[in-house]
């Protein structure tokens, strides 16, 4: 996180500026921050962690924090580097390298190339170190540059030493920044993330400058800041407002207390009134006498003991009904006898009656016979059917006295079971009054319930006492006259019992509202009592509240500020974090539109750019605007392809080195994050313009193809500031093989030490393909005059022009081209004639065709006419053979 921290620095610094409108709280705090960055950088926004830790921290050590800038270099700007080019790096033990190895860094570019884990990552990372005191990959990885750069082997780090020219060119030690030194790297990991985050939605693009500038650290930093610190402040008077509840409440119980009088007078006035609701002169104590209770009985005691007494049932029987019921009885008992007498006066007419009523029943059995004989009935002297009838006719007045003996036997049924349903009363009232022994009890339980004949002759009419002592009418019309007695007086209690009732429910219902009325009265009486006691209690048993509340005050003062200087610390520094890409970027504009032009220099002249818009926030866009339309400004990150995004991004971190002056650029394996399409553009912007001669540029590269080029395309006069190492892989000992002396693979350089060694045969050789370059190379610049066009002849379909046919084409074009006027065009007419053979009678061509042959038995070349062709080249290499020279 050193870049993170680096960056947070700068934000402290940023925000002591004198015009920068913030308290001194925020500027305390921040210093705070930065003060102990590790730690605060360790926590996440996750369950607000980061919030926990600020707090804390501010509470701790905020109060006696200065108010002072953080002690920082300032950012180093065009003509005060304190060296101007690395002189020497020793490495070791370093990552890959287990022990130490020297590298000669004088010159202007140095080339590292070599299979992928031949220690070309642990070189840049060890120059990392040396001039940033950090190594980016190991921040994001969270681990300790020192453990992250020590060697697996010997378990061991030894920091590189840097060595520099100052502007003297006196050796100084280089002592790392890296604020000051952040831009001198260019990485592939930043380039493939930039061209990564371009596919992302628009939302996720505010990152895209910070990670191409390796930034990527410090917005992780900021975004991990939670929005609020609030949860972990005591803002809020949570414990004040709850003992202020508590203290309301005791003002209801100083307001319960200091009323009780009056309260309690509105409850005398309401028990008064209960009194005279009752009666109007009853006092309420009155009443409650009325009602009484267990220890002192009143009237509604009495009034239940008096409902309580049930008076004996209404038997309903007098002396007269009871007269009346054995007069009935003995009227219709002599009825009876009378009806019988005469029965029994004519009972030989009974039995005519009898016989007359079977012979006319035996008429519809036999019809006209005589019953007695069976005789045909005809003819005889008297009929007995009709004699029969006629005897009945005469009886008539004997079958009415036989009916009314039936029905004075009927009467005189019912006359005696009503007697005997009269005297059931006697039975109640003997049992009632345990009379059972008494004769009139003896004789009248022992009376059937269904009494047969006329069992009541005993006694009606009036008998003179018999043996068995059975009682006189008059004893039973006395005794009925006890039970009539009885009668009146229950009539007479029904009577006065209603009011009785009456009075009991009402004395009920007060009752029940003097039972409400005094619970009223005792919890008046108890909530008086429990409120006083409160009172009293309340400053002891809210000790502790009435503590943490005192305490919450001095804590919300304390936090109140903690609140107002965070919430605008993180406003500034998201601010500052949106400032960065203007920051960044400032000024950038031509110049990496000019960059990314020469890197995309074979795309059409409508396809290249017009104008480059850069971020100024980290909202805005990448806008650009092409030659052919110049006037339409559209997202570069919708538009360009993948490898125009990757170049772009390239153009930008160049840019910005040159724009600040680096006096080197390392390059960590970045030309690989560029597609072989664009390596050429890139390779002529770089190496072969005049945008970098002032800078020191180190390139390592697993392709050998493109070191190789480099070192082909490189202008004459800055040939010799090169140099090349070769880095392979270990041999067994676990350090890697590196090889300084690696001889240019220039082939105009190879022909010439081949020249010095006399071997023409190789000097030939490497000429030809000399030629092959710079034959492509006229080409090329003739076509950036629009020149371009060339006759050839081919071999056929698919073949590529013979080297002598290019050679001879690009000659006739300059001298066509009569207009044409250039330096270049005399030297270029003389050295290809000299090459092709004119003059006539010139064997150059000859011996540069014979020399990339294997002869046997040849004669040897002619060293003079080698010597030619080898000067020849070195003259046209001489020429400055760039587009639109």
């Amino acid at each position: 996180m050193a870049s993170a921290r680096q960056d947070f620095e700068r934000f402290v610094r940023w925000l002591y500026q004198p015009e920068r409108q913030v308290t001194g709280d925020v500027r305390r705090l921040a210093t705070l921050a930065l003060a102990n960055f590790d730690e605060l950088a360790g926590t996440s926004r996750q369950r607000s962690q980061r919030s926990s830790f600020l707090v804390s921290l501010m509470r701790r050590e905020l109060g006696d924090t200065a108010e002072v800038p953080p002690a920082g270099i300032a950012e180093a700007s065009a003509g005060v580097w304190p060296w101007v080019r690395l002189r020497h790096l020793t490495l070791g033990p370093c990552r890959g390298f287990r022990s130490p190895e020297p590298f000669d860094l004088t010159k202007q570019i140095i080339l590292f190339y070599g299979p992928n884990g031949s220690g070309k990552t642990s070189l840049c990372e060890g120059l990392e170190y040396a001039l940033l005191g950090d190594v980016e990959e190991a921040g994001s990885k969270r681990i300790a540059a020192r453990t992250y750069l020590a060697n697996i082997h010997d378990r061991r780090f030894d920091p590189p030493v840097l060595k520099a020219s100052d502007q003297q060119g006196r050796e100084v030690d280089v002592i790392a920044n890296l604020d000051t030194y952040r831009f001198c790297f260019i990485e592939k990991n930043r380039i493939d993330a930039f061209s990564r985050i371009a596919a992302r939605p628009n939302a996720q693009r505010a990152e895209l400058i910070a990670t191409l500038f390796g930034m990527d650290q410090f917005n992780e930093f900021v975004r991990n800041f939670n929005e609020s610190i609030d949860g972990q402040l005591v803002l809020i008077n949570d414990q004040q407002n709850t003992l202020t509840l508590r203290r309301n409440a005791l003002a209801a119980d100083r307001l319960a207390v200091e009323g009780a009088a009056a309260s309690l007078q509105i409850l005398d006035e309401e028990e008064s009134s209960l009194a005279k609701e009752y009666a109007v002169e009853l006092t309420y104590q009155a009443l409650k006498g009325l009602i009484g209770s267990a220890e002192a009985p009143g009237r509604l005691q009495e009034l239940d003991d008096i409902l309580g007494a049930i008076p004996p049932n209404i038997l309903g029987i007098t002396r007269q009904g009871l007269q009346n019921a054995f007069a009935e009885a003995h009227q219709c008992s002599e009825e009876l006898d009378a009806v019988i007498n005469d029965l029994r006066a004519k009972s030989d007419l009974v039995s005519f009656k009898t016989l007359y009523n079977s012979v006319l029943a035996l008429q519809q059995t036999i019809g006209d016979r005589c019953p007695a004989c069976d005789t045909p009935l005809t003819g005889v002297v008297v009929d007995p059917f009709g004699k029969a009838t006629d005897g009945l006719q005469k009886l008539g007045e004997l079958g009415a006295l036989q009916d009314k003996q039936q029905t004075i036997e009927v009467k005189l049924g019912q006359a005696s079971r009503e007697l005997r349903q009269m005297l059931t009363s006697l039975c109640t009232f003997v049992n009632a009054h345990q009379e059972e022994e008494t004769a009139i009890g003896r004789w009248v339980l022992q009376l059937p319930a269904e009494p047969v004949g006329r069992w009541w002759t005993d006694i009606y009419p009036q008998m003179p006492a018999g043996p068995h002592r059975l009682p006189s009418l008059e004893d039973i019309l006395a005794f009925v006259d006890r039970m009539v007695a009885q009668d009146d007086a229950s009539r007479r209690a029904q009577r006065e019992r209603q009011p009785h009732i009456d009075e009991r429910r009402r004395l009920n219902e007060f009752q029940l509202k003097a039972q409400a009325q005094d619970l009223k009265r005792q919890q008046l009486q108890a909530d008086i009592e429990a409120a006083r006691n409160r009172i009293k209690a309340f400053d002891e048993t809210n000790a502790g509240l009435i503590a943490q509340a005192d305490q919450e005050v001095l804590d919300i003062a304390r936090d109140t500020p903690y609140k107002a200087a965070y919430d605008r610390f993180l406003e500034a520094l998201r601010s500052y974090r949106d400032q960065l890409p203007g920051q960044l970027l400032a000024g950038l504009n031509e110049a990496a539109k000019d960059l990314y032009n020469a890197f995309n220099r074979n795309d059409r002249e409508e396809d290249k750019l017009s104008a480059l818009y850069l971020p100024l926030t980290g909202d805005d866009k990448i806008e650009i605007s092409f030659q052919g339309n110049p006037e339409v400004r559209v997202d570069a990150l919708h538009v360009l392809s993948e490898g125009h995004i990757r170049c772009l991004g390239l153009a930008i971190l160049m840019t910005k080195a040159k724009s600040i002056g680096c006096p080197v650029i390392v390059f960590d394996d970045a030309i690989n994050a560029i597609d072989h399409d664009h390596r050429g553009g890139i390779r002529e912007a770089i190496f072969e313009s005049d945008h970098f001669t002032d800078t020191q540029l180190i390139v390592t590269c697993h392709s050998n193809e493109f070191i190789k080029d480099i070192q082909q395309h490189l202008p004459a006069q800055r040939r010799n500031g090169c140099q090349v190492y070769l880095l392979r892989h270990h041999d067994g000992n676990y350090q890697p093989r590196v090889s300084g002396n690696i001889p240019s693979a220039n082939y105009i350089a190879k022909a010439r030490a081949a020249r010095e060694a006399l071997n023409d045969r190789d000097a030939l050789a490497a000429s030809r393909q000399a030629l092959e370059m710079l034959s492509e190379k006229t080409w090329r610049w003739l076509g950036s005059h629009d020149l371009g066009v060339l006759n050839l002849m081919l071999a056929g379909v698919g073949a590529e022009p013979g080297l002598r046919n290019l050679c001879e084409a690009l000659v006739k074009k300059l001298r066509d081209s009569q207009t044409f006027n250039h330096a270049n065009k005399e030297p270029l007419l003389i050295a290809f004639s000299r090459i092709l053979g004119i003059p006539a009678n010139n064997l150059v061509w000859t011996y540069l065709n014979k020399g990339t042959h294997e002869e046997a038995d040849r004669d040897d070349f002619d060293g003079e006419l080698v010597e030619s062709v080898v000067q020849t080249l070195e003259e046209l290499d001489r020429l400055d053979l760039r587009a639109r020279r």
